[in-house]
């Protein structure tokens, strides 16, 4: 059974019935994954159809307080997954929708939750600006190119419950520069940027947002910490802390940037020239259920729109093995390795040097120089 089958069959059962088993299950008076309701009352009120949201919560260890806080996640569940089971309809697609771990939430509380469109705000400006201009040295390249198999990509992380995407897509770049230069692979410190790099001279607003070519001016001056000297947490907290640069002792470490290029914007032979040499950092617009719900393929939907609000790193590229020989972007996303192709996705490329790409994915590209 293909892909399209088993997700139109999982509808399905959504919208029409559940084996009697799975109903008989549910029937008890043990609690539900923490909710604080019984089995029987959720019978009671959602009858037949309650046994593959049950697994989703399970696998994804969701908890609500109260049956009227169930009752609105169900209700979500079931609209997202009535937007896959359309997605597949009306295919072909070359990109898959499923039931990720965002599928209980409304588009506006998929933004709020990884703080979407924060990642840049007028008054990140300070008139400063930290990276050169990309000078193109050779578009012949590789058809090609995945550094994960180059041992300059660290695993994927989670930013939390934080506005701080710009620092997860920053750290990326900048452990890709050392590893490519050093050829020894370290993950940075996120929580460093986020607590450090706050107001003039760099302009980041932690939590509240920040650029990526300000995380690399901070980098050019000072050390990097180490992601376990200086742990993530904001992620959980929802904001900055005190910066504790000092204290832990980073500045002996001597990590630091030498300098950062900005890559030529909307050129996406420019582009795949730099990411050839190194990770690079971009901004891509992730707020629509394109993202909320994408699990694998190649993002070819316009859809998601130009609007950028999301900080993530382009690891590498490719071409598609279907008829089309689809050209890719490989992006690693920090919303942990749950989310898509195992933290990852696949977006659309071209050859042209004048094209902002889906998500606008060629507008703001930039990496450090180690």
């Amino acid at each position: 059974m293909n892909l399209i089958n088993i997700l139109l069959g999982i509808s399905s059962l959504l919208f029409v019935s559940v084996v009697a088993g799975m109903e008989t299950n549910l029937r008890g008076t043990k609690m539900i994954h923490g909710t604080n309701v019984t089995e029987s009352s959720v019978i009671e009120r959602f009858p037949h159809t309650f046994g593959i949201f049950e697994e989703y919560m399970h696998k994804h260890g969701k908890k609500y307080e109260t049956l009227e806080e169930l009752e609105k996640r169900y209700t979500i569940f079931k609209e997202n997954v009535e937007i896959i089971r359309e997605h597949y309809m009306s295919g072909p697609h070359k990109y898959e929708l499923g039931i990720t771990h965002f599928a209980d939430l409304t588009t506006d509380e998929f933004k709020a939750m990884n703080r979407l469109g924060e990642y840049k705000d007028e008054s990140l400006d300070f008139g400063k600006s930290y990276c050169e201009k990309f000078k193109s040295v050779d578009t012949n390249v590789a058809d090609s190119w995945d550094w994960r198999d180059h041992n300059a990509v660290t695993p994927v992380k989670n930013q939390g419950q934080c506005g701080s995407c710009w620092s997860f897509s920053a750290t990326g770049a900048m452990e890709g520069a050392w590893s490519v230069k050093n050829n020894k692979l370290i993950s940075l410190s996120e929580q460093q940027l986020v607590d450090c790099s706050l107001g003039s001279p760099y302009g980041n607003h932690g939590c509240n947002g920040g650029l990526m070519d300000n995380a690399f001016g901070y980098a050019m001056e000072y050390s990097m910490c180490l992601e376990d000297e200086y742990a993530y947490f904001s992620g959980d907290t929802k904001k900055n802390g005190a910066c504790e640069y000092d204290q832990d002792g980073c500045a002996s470490s001597n990590i630091k940037m030498s300098d950062c290029i900005d890559v030529t914007k909307n050129n996406q032979v420019h582009l795949k020239e730099a990411v050839s040499t190194q990770p690079v950092s971009i901004a891509i617009e992730a707020d629509t259920k394109v993202f909320q719900l994408y699990t694998g393929g190649v993002l070819t939907s316009d859809a998601c729109g130009t609007t950028l609000d999301h900080g993530v790193l382009i690891v590498g590229y490719g071409i598609d093995t279907d008829d089309d020989k689809t050209m890719y972007w490989t992006v690693k996303n920090s919303w942990g390795p749950t989310w898509g192709d195992k933290g990852y996705i696949k977006i659309e490329r071209s050859e042209s040097m004048n094209d902002a790409g889906i998500c606008g994915i060629a507008m703001q590209p930039s990496y450090p120089e180690a």
